[in-house]
């Protein structure tokens, strides 16, 4: 006898608490950009004006100087994305716990991957690239992104506003934590040691191994992040509402099973919809430096 939906009341439950679980834990960047939610139509626009200039005026001279307001369109077309898996008969009738939530796992790790990785992308937009392929990512790097952030020309869209992250690659980071616990020589009784030179975030560092902060920015570390070689573009960026990375949700995922008789099995397919952008290049920053794998 064939198993009919409704034998999937407990599995399926199952598999949208762990895939909406595994949503919430992995996500990196999404928290990070700056979420909208599309409205009526296929498309989400998002314009930013112009700059227009003051002058000096003269007592009793006409002023005969218009500025004129223009406005540049940043469109964004929401696009599916998702991913089917088969749960079979026999995973069903021998109610295998273990299996079902692997399969919500598999989802959802899967769509926030994608997810994840489309919005990190962006950060290759950034006007400015710092620090060069192959070259080890120093805290003076962060320092200079975020002074370009804060000094970005006003025709290109004036200072990015606040607040400020840094996203790199986890081999990015172990750079600036050698940088952060260098190794010095001490003279102890009678021998020659070894230390770490101190200081407060330095000892964070030895205890915690995590950067934390910079330059009053976090410092979040995302495993996602593309490598090209010895190399990975991470960046600083204007983050949350109305920063420079833009995402644009236009329908959350879901599970939908559908009844595959010849397979004797359920096939279910994990899909939302979803776009991202830029808001303005020069709101982003590319740190592109050496993140050759530790060894």
């Amino acid at each position: 006898m064939a198993t009919t939906i409704g034998e999937l009341g407990d599995t399926i439950p199952t598999i949208i608490e762990e895939a909406q679980y595994t949503q919430q834990f992995k996500a990196i960047m999404r928290p990070l950009a700056w979420n909208i939610p599309k409205g009526k139509g296929t498309t989400v626009n998002v314009p930013y004006f112009g700059e227009v200039v003051s002058r000096k005026l003269t007592e009793g001279v006409d002023m005969t100087t218009d500025e004129k307001m223009t406005d540049t369109n940043v469109q964004i077309t929401p696009y599916e994305a998702g991913l089917k898996i088969i749960l079979t008969d026999v995973v069903v009738e021998d109610d295998n716990e273990a299996l079902i939530r692997a399969a919500g796992n598999l989802l959802g790790d899967a769509y926030e991957k994608k997810r994840d990785i489309d919005l990190l992308e962006r950060i290759d937009n950034g006007t400015n690239s710092l620090c060069g392929s192959g070259n080890a990512l120093a805290m003076g790097h962060i320092a200079a992104a975020r002074a370009l952030l804060m000094g970005n020309a006003t025709t290109d869209g004036g200072p990015a506003p606040t607040p400020y992250v840094c996203v790199i690659h986890p081999f990015q980071e172990l750079d600036l934590v050698d940088i952060l616990t260098p190794i010095v020589p001490v003279v102890l009784a009678a021998s020659i040691g070894y230390q770490a030179m101190g200081g407060g975030l330095t000892d964070d560092v030895i205890k915690n191994y995590s950067i934390g902060k910079l330059f009053g920015m976090p410092v979040i570390t995302d495993g996602n992040l593309a490598l090209t070689a010895v190399s990975a573009k991470g960046g600083v960026f204007a983050s949350g509402q109305r920063g420079g990375i833009i995402y644009v949700s236009a329908r959350e995922p879901s599970v939908k099973p559908t009844r595959d008789e010849s397979l004797r099995g359920w096939e279910l397919v994990y899909a939302g919809r979803y776009g991202v952008g830029n808001y303005l290049n020069g709101w982003t920053v590319e740190l592109w430096a050496d993140a050759t794998t530790p060894a």
